[in-house]
């Protein structure tokens, strides 16, 4: 996939901060996670099955690649996927959608501002534009007067390639489909107004951007910027949040306001002390670990049948098979002789950063590929 500069998922950070752009060239940008991955993977299949008029489970056995990391679209997957897919064609129904074009690559600015939009659709009657977008994480996003949205939008009405589907429009409907959330559809109806008005204040920033302005603007945009653990701004403003003085509830509510940021900023930090570690350089005073191991069932399906076998019944169940941690506690209310420890294995899920003076040893990364997928699979904090 094409990406730019500057694009939708950078839009928000572009308009209240253009020069995280210039502060960010040469700092290499750090590997997505494992949840990241995960939501790709579903984007390739929904791009799939639109593509060739096929359904989430034709694809089930696709192993999808994205930089040196793999996942494999399986039946664990499938519900989530078939959720989206029938979202989706409830939606193109119901907006009476006549031209549909899939992931198009569209630019306000051509090389620098740009990106690659889900769903561009155009109604039978040419009045309604549909902008849709899929997102498979936990954290629910509206796409009321939503920056990503709006870019997407406003890039689709400037590009040669696609600005002759406007010529009748009335109504820009903005969808963010989340299979994870309770009504899968959320939507927004603006206008070309609107849409005039955000391109406004967006040029003023990519201005910004051309002339090469690297002033900062710390903000909650700071999550995820790749220049955030480095930027002398953010970091003036988190010792400032750090000396705010909380003498009275005013003083605390206006230091509570800056917990996020300061938050964030140690995560990035972090971050990238752990990319530093794993690619070879020495950080005084921090070391990479092994997280703490925790206990799983080697095989759930083989440990529940020999489970049942001895007498324990719904028990066994909150909703879904027992942990074995939780199972633990069951059998030993039950005062039931079950040797647990043959069906469990304790197993680290990955590496994380720690002090030098933790009680753990420091693992030996011997190369950078395999030191990028413990990143991936780490959840510094």
């Amino acid at each position: 996939m094409k990406h730019l500069a500057i694009g939708g998922s950078t839009a928000a950070r572009t308009l209240s901060c253009p020069g995280w752009i210039k502060k960010s060239e040469n700092i290499p940008k750090r590997p997505a996670g494992a949840a990241a991955l995960e939501g790709s993977m579903h984007h390739e299949v929904m791009e799939r099955c639109q593509k060739t008029r096929s359904f989430p489970g034709d694809h089930i056995g696709l192993v999808y690649t994205e930089n040196g990391m793999s996942i494999t679209f399986d039946e664990e997957h499938l519900d989530l996927s078939n959720i989206a897919f029938d979202a989706t064609e409830r939606l193109l129904k119901d907006l009476d959608i006549d031209e549909l074009e899939i992931e198009p690559f569209v630019e306000i600015i051509p090389k620098l501002a740009g990106g690659s939009i889900d769903l561009l659709g155009l109604s039978a009657d040419r009045k309604t534009i549909l902008i849709g977008d899929y997102k498979f994480g936990q954290v629910k996003v509206s796409p009321e007067d939503n920056a990503q949205m709006l870019f997407y939008a406003a890039a689709a009405m400037t590009d040669p390639k696609t600005k002759d589907l406007f010529d009748k429009v009335e109504k820009f409907v903005l969808v963010i489909i989340q299979p994870k959330h309770k009504g899968t559809l959320f939507r927004w109806d603006t206008d070309k107004k609107r849409l005039k008005s955000f391109l406004d204040e967006l040029k003023v920033s990519i201005n910004q951007v051309e002339r090469g302005n690297d002033k900062g603007y710390p903000g909650k945009h700071c999550k995820w910027c790749p220049a955030e653990p480095f930027c002398p701004e953010k970091r003036q403003a988190v010792h400032t949040a750090a000396t705010l003085g909380a003498r009275s509830h005013n003083e605390l509510i206006s230091a509570a306001a800056m917990v996020e940021e300061v938050e964030t900023w140690c995560n990035s930090v972090k971050e990238e002390l752990f990319m530093q570690l794993s690619n070879g350089v020495a950080v005084p005073g921090w070391k990479i670990v092994e997280k703490r191991a925790t206990r799983k069932w080697i095989d759930a399906k083989t440990a529940e049948a020999a489970i049942l076998e001895v007498g324990v019944g719904t028990e066994a169940y909150k909703k879904d098979f027992l942990t074995a941690p939780a199972m633990e506690k069951v059998l030993k209310k039950m005062k039931l002789d079950f040797p647990l420890d043959t069906f469990i294995e304790k197993k680290s899920s990955g590496n994380t950063l720690a002090p030098e003076n933790d009680s753990r040893e420091a693992v030996v990364i011997n190369d950078i590929v395999g030191a990028l997928a413990d990143l991936v699979k780490a959840n510094v904090k």
